[in-house]
């Protein structure tokens, strides 16, 4: 038996909600009543109910207050808010501090049974999943009826055609479902899944399949809205029957599942929803139709709720995405950034890519993921074309290809996609650039042994074998000026040496500096250091 408090600071409220309520038919026993909050606040303190019930305005401190010092305590009482229509905006705030449920003045008996239905319902949920944890290992065989189990993927897998047979079988296994009333069939799949249990030992998977079976059961058992079973290991299928097609219920007991193994399991799953059918050997078409619809997830991402009939899937029209000349273009533009070693390009260009693979979302998961895995194959024919090797450079063929497949949503293999291109880039970026650093040196090492001699950019290229535009773009681009003007900064330096430190005559320094014409080196030396070679000396 739970126990609760009520709090109201009025008399004949809390009489009224205690009296018109058969409390013990929800499991319920009312062990305190409080007249304000400060009295709620002590009296939780004392009693540690399961339960408070209070008016949200109150003297002393509100229902809102008591709410938030529990809060503030980690008390696990759970928390069921009452006031008037006025306050309902007010009321919202309750969101914020995790309220179980809100009823508003003047209570319908109905409602409140509603409310209050579900908190027992988590209570119960809670304590009797904690207290199967303990016994896990010794009940993992004790539920799972596999004769009943194999039944139910038989027919979710459109093995049982004749009605008459399944009507029996069901009676026979005591499915509370009929043969000919209207169906839905969800699945659900835990999020990254293959990630989540490789270094799980089979016993912790077998418990991790076992926990979020039964949190499935339950909630659908506690709803009376089907049933539920393993098609898989990580294939989880609920069949609803009418009552849970009625105002869409079924979407309603899909988030409430997801955020119970979120908060139990600590653990993200997906859930597609299928089409209703009018027929229990239809029920294929509708698990196929929530299998299409979760597929879908590869866009939205992880915990997502994703129904069939919200889904917009263009079968009978082209894909208005990405064609294969835009892709090769795409492509061609990359394989050039990598080659040039260009990082900010192949992410600008990865980024185009995933931009057309996105829109309009039409496109199936298998093209998408053979797009990447064509881009894989091409930088792989790429680098070797230049001499080198992929595998040592990045990642092995058969990893990449693994680490594509294995992606669940298109976030996490462009994040993929533009790290691998990006490390390629990086590492020809870094081969270049010390490449760059030695012709530099060589550069600077040739003018410094013969600037006092006939040089040029065109003679430094002839013993370096390069062109005189490449050397030109190197040197620039490390240095921030031309050849010419560091030929000329050397030869002046050496000037103003000379001057300072000889009696030598300006045309005698100009022929030691690679001048001919004196009035030449006089104009040049003015325009570099700002006065003339004679007024250096004084």
């Amino acid at each position: 038996m739970l126990t609760m408090i009520i709090a109201d600071d009025e008399s004949i409220v809390r009489q009224g909600l205690k009296n018109i309520v058969r409390w013990n038919e929800l499991g319920i026993e009312v062990i305190a009543e409080a007249r304000d909050g400060q009295e709620a606040y002590e009296l939780c303190q004392q009693l540690h109910p399961d339960i408070l019930f209070t008016d949200i305005r109150m003297p002393l401190m509100d229902g809102l207050e008591v709410a938030m010092k529990l809060e503030e305590q980690g008390s696990d009482i759970r928390i069921v808010l009452i006031s008037g229509a006025q306050d309902f905006n007010y009321a919202k705030t309750a969101l914020d501090i995790k309220a179980e449920g809100y009823v508003l003045k003047p209570v319908i008996v109905d409602e409140l049974y509603e409310v209050i239905r579900k908190v027992v319902n988590r209570i119960k949920l809670e304590r009797k999943q904690q207290s199967e944890m303990t016994h896990l290992k010794r009940q993992i065989h004790e539920h799972f009826p596999l004769i009943r189990n194999n039944f139910l993927r038989n027919l979710a897998s459109g093995v049982y055609v004749n009605e008459a047979s399944i009507q029996n079988k069901l009676q026979y296994f005591q499915i509370p479902i009929r043969s000919d009333e209207n169906l839905l069939v969800s699945t659900l799949q835990i999020d990254d899944y293959e990630n989540r249990v490789e270094k799980m030992s089979e016993e912790d998977k077998q418990l991790l399949i076992f926990g979020v079976t039964n949190i499935i059961e339950e909630i659908v058992t506690n709803y009376n809205s089907g049933i539920s079973f393993g098609m898989s290991e990580n294939e989880f299928v609920q069949i609803y029957h009418q009552s849970a097609l009625s105002n869409r219920k079924y979407t309603e007991i899909s988030a409430e599942i997801a955020l119970c193994l979120k908060n139990f399991l600590k653990i993200s799953v997906s859930i597609g929803i299928g089409r209703p059918i009018d027929n229990i050997s239809l029920v294929h078409t509708s698990l196929e139709d929530a299998r299409l619809a979760l597929q879908y997830k590869f866009y939205t991402g992880h915990n997502s709720i994703l129904d069939i009939s919200d889904i917009d899937i263009l079968n009978d029209t082209p894909n208005e995405g990405i064609v294969p000349t835009d892709l090769y273009e795409h492509e061609n533009r990359l394989m050039g950034y990598i080659k040039l070693g260009d990082a900010e390009g192949v992410a600008e260009t990865i980024n185009v890519i995933f931009d057309h693979l996105c829109s309009g979302r039409s496109m199936t998961v298998d093209y998408v993921q053979g797009v990447c895995f064509e881009m894989a194959c091409i930088a792989y024919r790429t680098v070797q074309g230049l001499g080198e090797s992929m595998d040592r450079i990045a990642e092995e063929r058969s990893v990449v290809l693994d680490a594509i497949y294995r992606k669940e949503n298109i976030a996490d293999l462009k994040s993929y996609m533009a790290n691998l291109f990006g490390i390629i880039a990086q590492y020809f970026s870094k081969k270049y650039n010390q490449k760059s650093a030695k012709v530099i040196r060589k550069i600077k090492e040739i003018i410094d042994q013969k600037y006092s001699g006939d040089i040029s950019v065109a003679k430094i290229s002839q013993e370096i074998y390069l062109t005189p535009n490449y050397l030109s773009m190197i040197f620039k681009q490390d240095t921030g000026e031309t050849i010419s003007e560091y030929i000329t900064k050397v030869r002046m330096e050496h000037a103003k040496s000379l001057l300072k430190s000889t009696d030598l005559k300006i045309l005698e320094i100009a022929e030691k500096v690679g001048y001919d014409d004196p009035h030449y080196f006089s104009k040049a030396f003015k325009k570099y250091s700002g006065i003339h070679p004679q007024k250096h000396r004084l």
